[in-house]
């Protein structure tokens, strides 16, 4: 290792392996390009869409959200698991996956009427016919994504994922502004999903083998077996609620999806961005426990420094930026929103705790933790439902339930890794207090009579709303790295170089440390230097 490379470490630290960085620096840049146009997207779509078409299409995801969940995480973490013989277990692994798909698609399809005559939903059933093309083509897709994870080909991946989202993205816009309804959200995901699925396919050059061996067969199912269940027990949580609202009408449903999948923005653009870089890193530094206990908590602060004051400032300016951002008729959905950021901010930690478990062999961890969950959930559901009532009742009381179980998870996970508390607070514990500061500040700032003297006398009440919007946004995030930095300079310090290397290359890096080197010209002789 050269002096400059050296002088790119922390103090105490080695410098991030070259394949987590180049990860991490393609993973930010198609979250950065992907969010800024989905923003656009859910923006165009939520303006002509009203809640009851959002419903509907609610009602259609339930089965493929399930069946999805079923086969993605399980096998892509099976495949990257098995660093030998990586034809034979792929080949296992697809051949499992074309069974599976194969024997649930056709009963979902022919079962789909019956469906959506006991929600009364006039669309259900040819919505969730359609996406059940959507899960065949993302099936396939599993195992050659996954291979481009174990390889470290994030640039591939990266900007497969991009193109994705972008055909995503902009048929939500054009066939909502066409006035297709709820199809609008369905069409575009079979469009998408295809090119997904050839894409990946081409890139990688993956044929399956017609005969895996009976080991690799078995190894999959293995590994796979406790994800399987965990997972199937994550959609129950994650879509019995939803079965239950749906009961009270599509609009009511429309609104508890919309808060609650709005508020999962940092989970998603965040916490499964790392995650993803974070399975094959932690996965190839499993036999040597201390380099792994280091990515994962570098991971977990990483996650932790960006997503806390995403997700406080949103829970304080969650009325307002719905309003300016999707239109009042969103409105109903705060309570929700408010809901389940509290327990986005543990779950967005949990999804680089889901990446170690996977790496370090130990998905049954989340299943017990998740079996255990299941009574309380459905305990929650009914309660909420019945006795708070509402769709705000719904949220509160599985926000908790939720919440408990994850920080339950993240205990296990902890003495599984050896992990100390002390060490793992001290990574942790600084961004939680500058947030919650943050959180009051921001809220003292948008009560002063100051500053809404500045913005009375604008005519256009979007225009002051969006004015009021920024200006808060903008103060919350001054005042949270100022507090961070204040609490925690080595950790920010940390934090801010750990972004460095993510984002500008080795090459570059070593440019510049280069040419802080050099020795400064002196000047000319009788210069007026």
């Amino acid at each position: 290792m050269d002096a400059s490379e050296r002088g790119l470490q922390v103090a105490g630290r080695p410098a991030l392996d070259a394949r987590v960085e180049s990860g991490l620096r393609w993973s930010a840049a198609r979250q950065t390009l992907t969010g800024v146009i989905g923003v656009v997207g859910v923006l165009a779509y939520s303006r002509v869409l009203q809640p009851a078409d959002l419903g509907a299409v609610g009602l259609a995801f339930l089965v493929y959200d399930g069946l999805f969940l079923l086969v993605q995480a399980p096998v892509r973490d099976a495949v990257v698991y098995y660093q030998e013989q990586e034809g034979d277990h792929a080949s296992a692994a697809f051949w499992l996956l074309l069974g599976f798909s194969g024997a649930v698609v056709a009963p979902a399809m022919a079962l789909a009427g019956q469906f959506a005559r006991f929600y009364q939903s006039p669309f259900a059933a040819g919505l969730t016919r359609a996406m059940m093309i959507t899960f065949l083509l993302q099936s396939v897709a599993v195992v050659p994504a996954a291979l481009l994870l174990k390889r470290f080909q994030f640039a591939v991946h990266e900007s497969l994922q991009t193109a994705y989202f972008l055909l995503l993205f902009a048929g939500w816009v054009s066939l909502a502004l066409a006035g297709f309804g709820p199809w609008s959200l369905v069409i575009p995901s079979i469009i998408a999903s295809a090119f997904w699925s050839l894409t990946t396919w081409r890139a990688v050059g993956f044929r399956p083998a017609l005969r895996p061996t009976r080991r690799a067969f078995g190894d999959i199912l293995r590994f796979s077996r406790s994800l399987f269940g965990s997972k199937f027990l994550v959609y129950l949580k994650a879509k019995m609620d939803n079965a239950a609202v749906g009961t009270l009408g599509e609009d009511r449903l429309g609104w508890y999806s919309f808060g609650e999948d709005q508020s999962a923005f940092a989970t998603i653009g965040l916490g499964a961005v790392v995650a993803q870089v974070a399975l094959p890193a932690l996965a190839a530094a499993r036999d040597r426990l201390e380099e792994f206990r280091r990515i994962y908590l570098e991971m977990l602060r990483l996650t932790a420094t960006l997503s806390t004051p995403m997700q406080i400032g949103a829970f304080v300016l969650a009325d307002l930026g719905i309003v300016v951002i999707f239109g009042e008729q969103w409105l109903a959905a705060v309570p929700v929103f408010h809901a389940y950021l509290g327990f986005r901010l543990v779950n967005t930690l949990l999804e680089i705790t889901d990446a170690a478990s996977s790496a370090i062999g130990r998905p049954d961890i989340r299943l017990a933790v998740d079996a255990a969950q299941l009574p309380f959930f459905v305990a929650g559901t009914w309660f909420g439902l019945t006795v708070w009532g509402g769709i705000a009742g719904v949220a509160w009381s599985l926000a908790i339930v939720r919440a408990v179980a994850g920080l339950a998870y993240f205990a296990v996970m902890m003495r599984v890794t050896g992990l100390k508390i002390g060490e793992t607070l001290r990574y942790l514990l600084p961004n939680a207090l500058a947030g919650a500061l943050m959180g009051i500040g921001v809220q003292v700032a948008r009560g002063m009579e100051v500053l809404r003297g500045m913005i009375a006398p604008m005519r256009q009440p979007f225009l002051a709303d969006a004015l009021n919007l920024i200006v808060l946004t903008l103060i919350g995030a001054a005042g949270y790295f100022a507090i961070l930095f204040a609490l925690d300079r080595a950790g920010s310090v940390a934090v801010a170089r750990m972004a460095w290397e993510i984002v500008v290359p080795k090459s570059l890096r070593r440019w510049i440390a280069g040419r802080r080197k050099l020795p400064r010209p002196s000047a000319p002789s009788g210069s007026a230097w």
